[in-house]
């Protein structure tokens, strides 16, 4: 395991997985200054999801695992604020919250990825789930919903899968946590079932995947 010191921190509503892209729209001073920081160094933070607590303004408290981003695009406005681009990278574990500077800051390790036990025996069922729930939704909502292309590493094939399913913040979590890609793939394969017989039985109340820009 790898350990970064004095690793910048952007809490947000949003859970990030390794592979996957998200827009941000950074406007507050603090994470303003943050970015200044990482574009004039490696490019790399750390993004944590919120267990309780605001985007903007005052202290949130977080989840302790989260994953390192890296900025791809940087667009500024007139006003100091930007739109970023970032792709998600290795999960790490904060080992130390250190007192903010402006933004927040911490003592991090890089998690080791782990493909756990027998991961290929999961995937198919885990990608089967995942297509009858897009398939449920592209069909409830009207919407043209495309299967990802899954990579060939089994690890990355997981945080694939997972990313593709709209559920709430702590579960995104969970599957965020799993020891391995061989749980991970259970977990995606139990939750997509659920999510696909709770949306045919719902309606298009739920379920629905979103593009939300995140704000700080």
């Amino acid at each position: 395991m790898i350990q970064r010191m004095d690793t910048p921190l952007f809490p947000l509503h949003v859970v990030l997985f390794p592979g996957s892209a998200m827009p941000l729209h950074v406007f507050e001073p603090r994470y303003r200054a943050l970015m200044e920081r990482v574009l004039s160094d490696d490019r790399r933070f750390g993004v944590l999801a919120i267990r309780r607590g605001p985007e903007v303004g005052g202290y949130a408290d977080t989840f302790r695992i989260g994953t390192m981003a890296v900025v791809e695009q940087v667009q500024r406005a007139p006003d100091g604020s930007m739109a970023i681009i970032v792709t998600g990278h290795e999960r790490f574990a904060v080992d130390v919250r250190l007192p903010d500077d402006p933004y927040p800051i911490g003592e991090v390790t890089i998690l080791d990825e782990q493909p756990g036990e027998h991961p290929s025996k999961e995937l198919p069922g885990a990608r089967a789930a995942v297509n009858r729930y897009l398939s449920v939704v592209a069909r409830v909502h009207g919407d043209d919903v495309v299967a990802p292309t899954l990579p060939d590493d089994v690890v990355s094939a997981s945080f694939a899968l997972a990313s593709t399913l709209t559920l709430d913040l702590p579960e995104r979590q969970r599957l965020l946590e799993a020891p391995d890609a061989a749980n991970r793939l259970k977990l995606v394969a139990e939750l997509a079932k659920r999510e696909a017989l709770l949306l045919e039985a719902v309606g298009p109340s739920v379920g629905r995947p979103t593009d939300a820009v995140s704000p700080n």
